[in-house]
């Protein structure tokens, strides 16, 4: 039968501890730096090497975190580190960024890559892009239903992890700059602040506070999926993923403790023909929410594609943990660390070496003292004297089970000899126990289930009429200032984006293309006859449910011959689902696809052929990765104006008030408790939500900055402004006008974001 890997958190070594006595058959941790919980304990360098020894002992798997996206300066040290851990054992790695895979496959042949919920996986096509990288497990977006990760697994041969216990966020893992546009502290960095935890008040299209009032419309229950176990083990996943490296060792070792029970139990009830329901008992539903957990539950999206049963619509906190829960959960799994079993014999006589032979998993290893044993001048070490000694084994993860003792009852040996000898055994097993153990690594190329995408990329395509489509577009004109690309959401701004004379690409909305009539093609043919080039901008999600509208838009942008010049794409599952389809045009990928070192530029661009520069990194930290890149000219685009996405949602603000119809159009708003109003746009067709910022991101103060200088190709994303204030804008920027200047008090009309300061 197939066995399903429990996968526990472990934020520090008695977490750890904890998890390993309870059950656990893996570990995922984070060392000094490059993980997505910065503020969890953590481990040394030192104590990971020792972790990862202890869990191979006792035939457990390490998983190191260093899912966070790598700025160009930290890739050496991301990869060293990596590469320290890798040489004492480590059995895989949980990575965000792709040049950090990139690199890692270089330098770490054989080693396990398991690409992060942080990636936002939704569908088959970004598994298969990230299988040609060399990832052999995907932990999948929490968003998606089990039938979605059930077909992901049917379809494609590679290992999926899947969360079944612990906190859920509100915005699709990877894809929120809540935090880190409000606050500086990223989540691609690890550094969460929570914003999706605090108050809010959602406000109609007509500016009425729904009947919630202030409310927590973005803070989810946690996840616990006890009662559809049966469904998730019968999709075959290869691990549960249990989260919370944040929280006590009381709530990783009685967390794990449960599960593990309950896959056990699961086994013995499906071996037994499954006669009788499937049931949880009451105690154990209690243990589970009184261990650190929020009060409200649910089985997360598995069985809901989205929904106010997955909110805590009113402040829900902690349900906390009584001290008798926590006491017994102390006792059973915390107090006594885990103990391999040894059993051994010891000769001791007198004018010999003493001898100490210790057998465990397998191994048996043999040791004698650095002296002959001597004659006793007074009272001689007995046989209970010999074993006190050579049982004590505490601090060693062996406890000694059983000792058969030869001896004459004559003789003597300083006890310093006897605990060396007993200190050296206990090595020489430990070390021999881990030889046998050890798995062999797998450093050819048989190991990956494809090839790096720079063998599998464009150059698939029918290369002749794409490569001049690429060339005519992405070269710049000498003569010209700067390059606009310019994404409109209405008419009315692609109106006034023609006529402003400034607008190089103009890039439609999804909206705008489902929506197409007589009005918008009169624009776009206007615009061809400008010059100027057209695409169209693909979802921000692309899951499954979502294929057929994908597909639709495709044909439709193909059925209109020349007049689209390429596609935004949003997504790695948008790249990939282009190649795979043939597209023969320009693919320029979103700052979602994050490329934040030179490695993962190279990544991308081999199936792309332009990437919009990320939100959260400094002109500073930019020009240091474009300095490595091959060539940057033409390639990246610079975002200098309008609302960054700060959440891509699964979630939907007008279906958690009761207000959803389907089609809806407009904005909705958050306001938070400082007053400021996040515009909300529902995307119906794809059952989610875009959260923007509440002011738009504008570097017209940056005019002589050098990097602004440098990149010639600018991006501006036009949302809710109105065709007049679009076309004034793009004027603006074109004379190196500015448009804002920083207010003396108040709330700022603007935001440079990052481009100062990188998020933390």
């Amino acid at each position: 039968m197939h066995k399903v890997e429990l996968l526990s958190p472990a934020g520090n070594r008695e977490a750890f501890l904890g998890a390993l006595k309870a059950g656990a058959d893996a570990f995922y941790m984070g060392g000094p730096h490059f993980g997505a919980r910065a503020y969890a304990d953590n481990f040394t360098e030192e104590e990971l090497i020792r972790t990862i020894e202890d869990a191979h002992l006792f035939g457990k798997k390490v998983y190191i975190t260093v899912n966070v996206l790598t700025k160009e300066s930290e890739l050496e040290d991301t990869a060293a580190f990596v590469e320290r851990m890798y040489a004492h054992g480590l059995d895989g790695v949980i990575v965000q960024d792709l040049g950090v895979v990139s690199i890692l496959r270089e330098r770490c042949r054989g080693l396990l890559l398991h690409a992060s919920t942080q990636m936002s996986v939704t569908s088959c096509e970004s598994v298969r892009f990230l299988k040609r990288m060399g990832i052999s497990r995907v932990v999948p977006a929490r968003e998606l239903s089990l039938a979605e990760m059930r077909r992901m697994k049917e379809k494609e041969p590679i290992e999926i992890e899947a969360f079944i216990h612990g906190a859920m966020c509100y915005s699709y893992s990877g894809r929120c700059l809540m935090s880190s546009m409000l606050g500086g502290r990223s989540g691609n960095r690890g550094r969460c602040a929570g914003t999706c935890r605090l108050p809010y008040t959602i406000i109609d299209e007509r500016g009425n506070v729904t009947a919630d009032g202030e409310c927590y419309p973005l803070s989810m229950r946690d996840m616990c999926v006890l009662d559809i176990l049966p469904q998730l083990m019968d999709a075959q996943l290869d691990s549960f993923k249990i989260e919370g490296r944040m929280k006590r060792a009381e709530y990783a070792a009685g967390t794990t403790a449960i599960y593990r029970r309950y896959i056990d139990r699961f086994y013995a009830w499906d071996a037994s023909g499954r006669t009788t329901p499937w049931m949880i008992e009451r105690k154990d539903r209690a243990e589970l929410l009184n261990l650190y957990i929020r009060k409200d539950l649910s089985t997360g999206y598995y069985q809901e594609r989205n929904g106010r049963d997955l909110l805590t619509i009113q402040k829900g906190g902690y349900a906390g943990a009584d001290d008798a829960l926590l006491q017994k959960v102390r006792r059973e799994w915390l107090d006594e660390p885990p103990e391999v079993e040894a059993s051994g014999e010891l000769s001791f006589y007198t004018g010999a070496p003493a001898v100490l032979t210790l057998s465990a998993e397998g191994a048996i290893v043999t040791a004698q003292s650095g002296q002959s044993v001597q004659a006793a001048k007074n009272r001689p070490m007995g046989e209970s004297d010999l074993r006190a000694q050579i049982g004590k084994m505490g601090g060693t993860s062996f406890c000694l089970r059983h000792l058969q003792v030869y001896t004459d009852g004559e003789s003597f040996l300083p006890v310093s000899a006897l605990n060396a000898l007993r200190r050296d055994a206990l090595a020489t097993l430990r070390s021999e126990i881990l030889r046998k153990k050890a798995v062999k690594r797998d450093c050819s190329d048989s190991h990956y289930a494809g090839t790096l995408p720079g063998t599998a990329s464009v150059e698939e395509l029918p290369c002749e009429k794409r490569e001049k489509i690429r060339t005519d577009f992405l070269t710049l004109n000498d003569n010209a200032t700067d390059f606009f690309y310019v994404i409109v959401s209405t008419a009315d701004q692609a109106r006034a984006a023609v006529s402003s004379g400034c607008t190089s690409v103009l890039i439609l909305e999804e909206d705008l293309i489902h929506a197409w009539d007589d009005q918008v093609a009169g624009i776009c043919a206007d615009a061809q006859r400008r010059g100027i080039r057209l695409m169209a901008a693909m979802p921000y999600i692309f899951r499954e449910s979502d294929r057929a509208d994908e597909e639709k838009m495709l044909s439709f942008v193909q059925e209109k011959g020349d007049l689209f010049a390429g596609m935004l794409a949003r997504s790695l599952e948008e790249v990939e689902f282009l190649r795979e389809k043939g597209y023969d045009r320009v693919i320029i990928t979103d700052s979602m696809v994050y490329i934040w070192n030179h490695r993962a530029a190279k990544a991308v661009l081999s199936a792309a052929d332009g990437s919009v520069l990320p939100l959260e990194l400094s002109a500073k930290d930019l020009e240091e990765m474009l300095r490595r890149m091959d060539t940057a000219e033409g390639k990246t685009i610079l975002p200098v104006y309008g609302r960054i996405p700060m959440m891509i949602t699964a979630g939907c603000v007008r279906k958690t008030s009761g207000a959803c119809r389907h089609h809806d159009d407009g904005f909705w708003f958050l306001e938070d408790r400082t007053g400021a109003h996040f515009p909300v746009r529902t995307i119906c067709a794809h059952c989610g939500n875009v959260i923007f910022n509440s002011v738009p991101l504008s570097l017209d103060a940056f005019y002589d900055n050098a990097l602004y200088r440098r990149i010639r190709a600018k991006l501006f994303h036009f949302t809710d402004e109105s065709g007049g204030r679009t076309e004034r804008i793009l004027c603006a920027f074109r004379g190196q006008q500015r448009i804002f200047s920083a207010p003396s008090h108040g709330t700022p009309a603007f935001t440079t974001g990052h481009f100062r300061k990188s998020a933390l």
